[in-house]
């Protein structure tokens, strides 16, 4: 059937499944007639012409595409006369999300309840897959904003599935639609008992049990992240009882190819114990909001009941730190090192040398190492605990300082050059604190690294730094050089673009001089003041891009 949802001519007014997709209804054609529904230049709300039936893959509405001042939208009429929740009326109606699709408008025809919702003329994820990069930029951060967006709102949404979210157009990302079966709880309720219908296949093993939480809705979303990864879900072959056994019992199966972050990122939002939902300090809890913001950021996380490092060598008996039990030296480390000064304290009162001596001498001796050099050396706790960290556990791999967490430097890259390019000033005295301390050579010894290239190239940041400390130019262009170096992207931002080589800013240039000598002017002016002293940015990328040696040459001439 080639995965592809058939109507049956022999059956009479009868919905048809396709059991290859499990989670969509083909809609027999003579339930969509103009006889049956609403006829082609209907006017719906005074306002909202029909100009045809969609065909549409829906169990509970018939689908219109209809007009309104020269705008296409699309009505949903629903066979059912309650269909629609008044309260998730309500909240819809007062939401204004990109990553939410708007209810414009709601009324009754014929006796049936109708909403108007925007038309998504590339259609939903339903049979699409991504690439990695893809889900990065085009999936995942839309849908977890529109998770918090539905869930500070009061809404679970409760049907998560790749026909429930529709491509934006302009590439400009996806939305959620389809709030049939959606919930509304008040402010002081984060659990609901349902027994509506979910789709079996994207559920959570608790709202199998007629249980529904704010995790639940990520639950799905981790499965869905699945399917557009691999093109099929974890459990596809199995019946609606199997699926529900496993997913209660054990970690979702992954292909051996699974790339690592992915699979982190999965395993996080499909972890099937809440026993610590609203302990925010214990890493066992399913992945919500937060945590997905923190791996798109590339921050270095606890992976829930998995990704720990747990084994006989670094295991460790119990050690209670901020509520929270830690049995291995990965997680405790993290956890110190992601609560900063609470991490101090353990250090600095005793506590971690008292607990490694009864079984871990050498450990202990770092710890009561590190007492002594800091009562010696006041005001440098800071450099002596994150030396600590790393040289209680060697193999830690992430860049944690202050209180900030990352998978890599790269990752700290990534973020430096969002923030510039957005003129986001809040984390200078922390990029500051990191080039003072040299703090960038000293992790690429204590992990090891064999890059002798950005070896050099750090130690030559921080020595620049040293010299610019008080000229505001020289630290920005530090700062933008620290980002292109760490996080290996050679991007210029201008007007609303991310361009890859000269030839792109040459063309982009031309574009703006064909569309206006005034806006050309005023770029070319950014560009380079009247001292002839360039854009930071435009020089730190120039420079990343190797053409050091022509600004060079360009500016010798300029003084001639």
């Amino acid at each position: 059937m080639d995965n592809k949802t058939q109507i049956n001519p022999n059956i009479n007014n009868a919905t048809v499944v396709n059991p290859q997709i499990g989670q969509a209804t083909a809609i027999n054609p003579s339930l969509t007639s103009d006889s049956a529904g609403i006829a082609n230049g209907t006017i719906l709300g005074d306002k909202y012409k029909i100009i045809e039936p969609l065909n549409a893959t829906t169990g509970e509405a018939d689908l219109y595409l209809c007009e309104a001042d020269s705008v296409k939208y699309v009505a949903k009429l629903y066979r059912r006369q309650k269909a629609i929740k008044p309260e998730t009326i309500r909240v819809l109606k007062s939401i204004n999300s990109p990553y939410v699709a708007r209810l414009y408008d709601t009324g009754t025809y014929k006796g049936k309840p109708y909403e108007i919702i925007p038309y998504y003329k590339n259609g939903s994820l339903q049979g699409k897959t991504f690439t990695l990069d893809g889900l990065k930029k085009t999936v995942i951060p839309c849908i977890n904003e529109a998770l918090k967006c539905l869930h500070e709102k009061g809404l679970f949404h409760k049907d998560l599935k790749p026909s429930n979210i529709m491509l934006r157009d302009y590439q400009k990302g996806v939305a959620i639609i389809d709030f049939g079966i959606s919930s509304v709880v008040d402010k002081d309720n984060t659990v609901i008992v349902t027994q509506t219908g979910m789709t079996p296949t994207y559920s959570a093993p608790e709202s199998l049990l007629g249980t529904y939480l704010i995790e639940s809705d990520y639950y799905s979303f981790g499965i869905t992240i699945y399917e557009l990864f691999f093109g099929y879900t974890p459990y596809q072959n199995y019946s609606n009882e199997d699926r529900a056994r496993f997913s209660a019992l054990q970690s979702i199966p992954f292909p051996n190819e699974t790339p690592e972050e992915l699979k982190n990122l999965i395993l996080g939002l499909t972890f099937r114990d809440l026993t610590h939902r609203n302990d925010k300090k214990n890493p066992n809890r399913r992945w919500t909001y937060k945590e997905v913001d923190n791996w798109l950021k590339g921050k270095k996380q606890v992976i829930p009941g998995e990704g720990t490092g747990i084994n006989a060598e670094n295991a460790i008996p119990p050690y209670t730190f901020l509520g929270a039990k830690y049995r291995d030296l990965p997680s405790l480390v993290s956890a110190l090192a992601s609560n900063w000064n609470d991490g101090k304290k353990q250090l600095f009162r005793g506590l971690l040398s008292g607990f490694f001596k009864s079984f871990n001498p050498e450990i202990a001796g770092f710890c009561m190492d590190a007492e002594e050099e800091a009562t010696k050396n006041p005001g440098n706790d800071d450099i002596v605990f994150w030396d600590l960290l790393y040289r209680i556990y060697p193999e830690l791999s992430g860049f944690y300082w202050l209180g900030h967490t990352y998978e890599s430097l790269p990752a700290l890259g990534r973020e430096m050059l969002e923030k510039l390019w957005a003129k986001d000033c809040s984390d200078y005295d922390y990029w500051n604190s990191i080039l003072k301390n040299q703090l960038l050579s000293k992790y690429l010894v204590k992990v090891k690294s064999n890059n002798d290239k950005l070896a050099k190239a750090t130690a030559a940041l921080e020595s620049s730094y040293k010299i610019n400390i008080g000229n505001r130019r020289a630290l920005l262009m530090d700062y933008y050089t620290m980002a292109y170096l760490l996080s290996g992207q050679k991007l210029f931002a201008v007007g609303g673009k991310k361009l890859k080589s000269v030839p792109e800013l040459a063309a982009y240039m031309k574009s703006l001089l064909d569309s206006s000598y005034e806006e050309f002017e005023a770029f070319c002016h950014s560009m380079i003041d009247y001292n002839d002293t360039l854009d930071v940015q435009l020089e730190a990328w120039l420079i990343a891009l190797g053409k050091r040696n022509q600004l060079e040459v360009w500016r010798r001439n300029l003084s001639e």
